[in-house]
Formats: structure tokens, C-alpha cells, sequence
């Protein structure tokens, strides 16, 4: 199989086709955010094959990357590559135990003839959770020294070096660049907001300094449901939501959002949305 470019131009816009990969047999061996119990693999599985199957009934193709990993996290594809309209950029994983995972990547883009784009180059670092495209603009998290007591400590995210090799890139792309100060325990921006539709953001205030969004319209989750704010984005305003975060559902409903709410509650343990279980590879 292989997938031609022009790629996704941003996060927004009907999702059409996807990539994704089924969950390790390590996962349970992740390291729970805070306040949260070990994932269980079965339940996961589970879920996982649930997600796939609702996204296939929304219409998306979906290409499943079925062979046991060693990498725990994997399933979190959108953490290790962005796609822009000509291929995939690989980051590289603030984590050295995740840069596995993004060989992992490269050699499954290879077999789906995926290009690349271009890549994070040591000593840089960045995380693709960090990033979401809007438009003509990437906003790039960047942690700040206070805790959103949501999560781990000092979660990593990046280096300024790694910030700016995207920066340049996206420059290149003809995209401007715009830095979103979020809370240094958070898993990644990408979990806490997600643009919703062109013009909409989803975020949590209290992690999130949301003074970033300043030309979409904003919507805020409440305290408790950080991580609810992690919606991937169906397009026609729908999206995918983790079932767990109640409160979210009704709100997105109120603003005339379609909201399949499953449960994803085994990914949420270790931080993983619905936003980056999923690279999204082409929208309309």
C-alpha cells in the first residue's frame, strides 16, 4: 500500500484517511498520570478496536498497523510525526526511551511509501503532541514552571532547538508560528486543546494560557476535565471524545458539535487522546 501526497494542511477539515497503530503489550507498563491506575492491555485492545470502528463508520480510511510492538506508547502515533501537505515531519521524542519509536515510525512510513517531509535533527527535540495546525498557523507548546496538578512533574517537551527547526520548516511551508505556554506537568498540548473546526478551539484555561488563540473562537473545558479537551476532530463538527470526561460531551453539544463519546479511559490513564491515537492523512 502507499499514501500520495498532498497530505493533511491542518486539523481541521473532514477526516478521510488515517493511520494508526494498535497498542503495545508493554502499555501496561507506562507510567500512570497522576492519580490514575495502571492501563490494563485487554481493555485497551478493546478500546482500541472500538475507536477503529468508529472511525471506519464516519467514513475515514483507516490503514491499522497490527504487529506487536515493543515501544509502550506507539499508539500514540500523532506524538511522533506531524503531516503537512507534502509528507510527514518526524520529531524527535523528548524521552530518549520513545526515540525508538520514532524509528519505528520512519520504517512503517517506508513500507507505505509515505514521504518524508523533513525531521528533527539532533540536539533537538520536540514531541508532535506539542503541535496543532491551524490554518496558516502552527502553535507550538511550550512548558512553564507551574503545575496544572493534572499529571507528572516537569512532563518533557521539547528544547528551543526543536522548536526552531519547526519553526523553520513551517516558515518554508508558508505558516507563521506561535508558541502556547501550557503547564509543565501536562502529557502534551495536543491532550489538553484541539482545534475542533477551522475556526473553534477546545482547550483547558487552567493548563492552557488560551491569550494563544486569540483569532478562534475558544472553548473551555472545566477544572477536572483537562484531559477532555483531547477531541479528534471528524470535520461537518463532529469529533471523537473520550466518554470518561462527562462534562465535555454536553458542552460541545451546546456549541452544536456531534460528539461520539467511547471509552478510551485505559489511553487516558497514560495521558493518550483520542486526539493523537490517530495520524490523520488526509482532509477535505
Amino acid at each position: 500500500m502507499s499514501v500520495a501526497a498532498p497530505f493533511v494542511s491542518g486539523d481541521a477539515g473532514i477526516l478521510r484517511e488515517a493511520l494508526v497503530v494498535l497498542p503495545s503489550f508493554l502499555l501496561e507498563r507506562e507510567m500512570p498520570i497522576q492519580g490514575e491506575s495502571a492501563p490494563i492491555l485487554e481493555r485497551a485492545i478493546e478500546a482500541h478496536a472500538l475507536f477503529v470502528g468508529r472511525l471506519r463508520a464516519a467514513g475515514v480510511g483507516v490503514t491499522v498497523f497490527g504487529r506487536p510492538t515493543s515501544v509502550p506508547l506507539l499508539s500514540s502515533i500523532g506524538d511522533i510525526a506531524v503531516f503537512f501537505r507534502d509528507g510527514a515531519f518526524l520529531m524527535r521524542p523528548t524521552d530518549p526511551a520513545r526515540r525508538r519509536e520514532a524509528a519505528a515510525v520512519e520504517a512503517l512510513f517506508g513500507e507505505l511509501k509515505v514521504p518524508i517531509a523533513g525531521r528533527i535533527e539532533p540536539p533537538g527535540l520536540l514531541d508532535g503532541g506539542d503541535v496543532i495546525v491551524a490554518g496558516h498557523t502552527a502553535f507550538i507548546g511550550v512548558p512553564q514552571e507551574r503545575r496544572g496538578l493534572i499529571g507528572v512533574p516537569k512532563a518533557p517537551h521539547g528544547n528551543a532547538m526543536g522548536r526552531a527547526q519547526l519553526r523553520a520548516f513551517a516558515t518554508s511551508a508558508g505558516l507563521k508560528t506561535v508558541e502556547v505556554p501550557i503547564a509543565a506537568d501536562v502529557r502534551r498540548l495536543r491532550a489538553v486543546a484541539s482545534l475542533i473546526d477551522a475556526e473553534t478551539m477546545l482547550y483547558a484555561p487552567r493548563v492552557v494560557d488560551g491569550t494563544a488563540f486569540a483569532q478562534l473562537r475558544k472553548i473551555e473545558v472545566a477544572a477536572g476535565e483537562e484531559y477532555g479537551a483531547g477531541v479528534l476532530a471528524l470535520g461537518r463538527r463532529r469529533v471523537i471524545a473520550n466518554l470518561r470526561f462527562g462534562g465535555v460531551v454536553p458542552l460541545l453539544r451546546a456549541a452544536k458539535f456531534a460528539v461520539d463519546a467511547i471509552d478510551l479511559g485505559e489511553f487516558g490513564k497514560v495521558g493518550m487522546t483520542p486526539s493523537y491515537l490517530a495520524a490523520a492523512l488526509k482532509r477535505e
